[in-house]
């Protein structure tokens, strides 16, 4: 009898890591079937109901915050999943993802370095990730540097490195300058929206300032410096004209914040595709 009440106890925690584990997978199933119908707030209100007691649920609590892009508590649980764990490697890929779109550059390749898995396959990959992260840091020559060493045969990740090597190039092409587009307006008013592909803007600027400084002109002539209407218009016209200059510049800056989000918008997507193709569920 202690002889079996002592097995028994010996086998309480492989049963109970066991019923655990099933539980997981159960509820690993339940949120993916949410996710993929586009329930998000269910799947996340199911989540939040788990305690994060073992790696299992900690990477199911990661999976399903990265999904719904609740990504601050997707890194948070994607980081905690152990050492020991067979998860470990996919969460901290996936954990590093979360923080690069977290705009957290450092702590994504900090992450990076912890991946111990030394196949070729996930070398491979992490290379590949630290030279979107160069990337994303504008940081040109450790971007080639990482590129030597990455396996672009590679099938998971070929399409990648070409868009890779084309939004280098086009990160590398000298941007348009707010002083130009300034200078320019301020010679021909409307010419910087021109300069910076604005075409309708610039014409509209241009006839609204040019008209203004015509009547102003032309009441001057008539009416001399200190007519009323001659202030009126001289007053407009100086304020559109400025504005004009100003608003040139502001536009350009504008518009290469734009383009560089998209950009990085692009170099995400393209070192989430092979981690997402390498480790589906």
């Amino acid at each position: 009898m202690n002889k079996l009440l002592f097995i028994m106890l010996a086998l309480l925690p492989t049963y109970i890591v066991a019923q655990n584990l099933h539980t997981v997978g159960e509820d690993f199933q339940f949120v993916s079937y949410l996710i993929g119908n586009g329930m998000k707030e269910e799947a996340t209100t199911l989540i939040n109901n788990r305690k994060a007691d073992c790696d299992s649920m900690r990477f199911l609590k990661a999976y399903t915050y990265y999904n719904v892009m609740e990504l601050d508590s997707a890194a948070k649980y994607y980081t905690a999943v152990g050492k020991n764990s067979p998860l470990r490697t996919e969460s901290l890929f996936f954990g590093s993802v979360a923080n690069l779109h977290l705009e957290q550059p450092n702590i994504a390749e900090n992450l990076l370095n912890l991946v111990d898995d030394t196949s070729a396959m996930v070398r491979n990959l992490a290379m590949f990730e630290r030279a979107g992260i160069k990337l994303l840091k504008r940081d040109f020559k450790g971007f080639e540097d990482c590129m030597k060493l990455v396996d672009t045969n590679d099938y998971r990740i070929s399409s990648e490195v070409a868009e890779f090597t084309r939004i280098k190039k086009e990160l590398q092409k000298r941007d348009k300058s707010p002083l130009l587009a300034a200078t320019m307006s301020a010679i021909i008013p409307g010419a910087g929206k021109v300069y910076t592909g604005n075409l309708g803007e610039g014409i509209a600027t241009f006839l609204t300032t040019g008209s203004l400084i015509a009547v102003t002109a032309e009441n001057w002539y008539k009416s001399g410096f200190y007519d009323w209407k001659t202030i009126l218009f001289g007053t407009l016209s100086a304020c559109f004209y400025i504005g004009n200059i100003y608003g040139s510049a502001v536009t350009v800056r504008i518009s290469r914040d734009a383009l560089n989000k998209q950009r990085n918008v692009q170099i995400l997507y393209n070192i989430h595709i092979p981690i997402r193709n390498s480790y589906r569920r």
